[in-house]
């Protein structure tokens, strides 16, 4: 059968030894000198062994009091974390924030900083294609998100961001380059779209892929083009830029919004810049 200490028990034996006797200690745990001797006697039961010599004065403890006061002291010391830490989170406010798959390559960063700069707000971080969060947002689902070409309603521009092409990929034997782009509704994937057909390049599509990490994973293996971040081969050094003359210029900059949803405070919206600040920080920005 299972015997499990409780540790008031601990704490009453512990009292007893540090205050040298069942009267003090009574006093330090604010009970009565009976309430300590019953902890005890309770406690040696559940241990099956006597604990102090009671013969003798003054008070000592049995080999087998010395080591479960060692052992007691520990328990006592992890209780008291526990309940710190625990108290600690309830002190927290949770603030759910958003990015678009595009703008993470500083996220990790951004959380260590964030962690010490802003400790009463725990981030809950939510990626995606900017117009999945966007909906997100509206269905109050995220406080706020850092999105690629997607405004809302309440909004604002942080910046445009510049775009280049990258691959190396040879052309097929109709002369068309393999493309890869991100699925679903990846406004990217439409602006390289829009690009390729201003450049009158003939390409055809790799396979398309809603991980954006699978589509890096083939343009830097050598099996297709894309377009990211101007910058992006910083962050992923196997990325190799495309000549001007496969694909022709790159895509136009995309807007990179930081949005809302209707409900946030100013205390969220302000905590929510801070973050976008810190992640967009070494991201080929131009003004508005």
């Amino acid at each position: 059968m299972q015997r499990d200490i409780e540790v008031k028990l601990l704490r009453a034996l512990v009292a007893v030894v540090d205050n040298g006797g069942f009267s003090r200690a009574a006093q330090a745990l604010h009970v009565t000198q009976p309430t300590v001797s019953q902890q005890i006697q309770r406690l040696e039961s559940v241990v099956q062994s006597p604990l102090l010599e009671r013969t003798n004065r003054p008070l000592r403890l049995t080999s087998a009091g010395r080591e479960l006061v060692a052992h007691a002291r520990r328990v006592l010391l992890l209780n008291s974390e526990v309940l710190g830490v625990l108290s600690a989170l309830r002190g927290q406010e949770v603030l759910r924030l958003g990015y678009s798959v595009h703008c993470v390559a500083r996220l990790q960063c951004m959380l260590a900083k964030f962690a010490t700069e802003r400790p009463e707000l725990r981030l809950d971080i939510m990626t995606g294609l900017s117009a999945a969060l966007a909906d997100k947002l509206a269905r109050d689902e995220v406080e706020a998100a850092v999105l690629l070409g997607v405004s809302t309603p309440r909004c604002e521009m942080l910046g445009r961001l510049r775009l280049a092409w990258f691959g190396h990929a040879p052309a097929a034997a109709d002369g068309t380059y393999p493309v890869a782009m991100v699925g679903g509704r990846s406004v990217l994937s439409m602006r390289m779209l829009e690009t390729l057909a201003t450049n009158n390049v003939r390409w055809h599509s790799a396979p398309w892929s809603a991980d954006p990490v699978t589509v890096r994973a083939a343009v830097q293996a050598g099996l297709a083009y894309t377009a990211l971040p101007a910058n992006a081969q910083v962050a992923y050094p196997g990325l190799v830029p495309t000549p001007a003359e496969v694909l022709g210029p790159a895509p136009e900059p995309l807007p990179v919004y930081l949005a809302c949803s209707p409900s946030a405070g100013e205390l969220v919206v302000d905590a929510a810049r801070t973050a976008a600040r810190v992640t967009l920080k070494d991201m080929p920005l131009v003004a508005p």
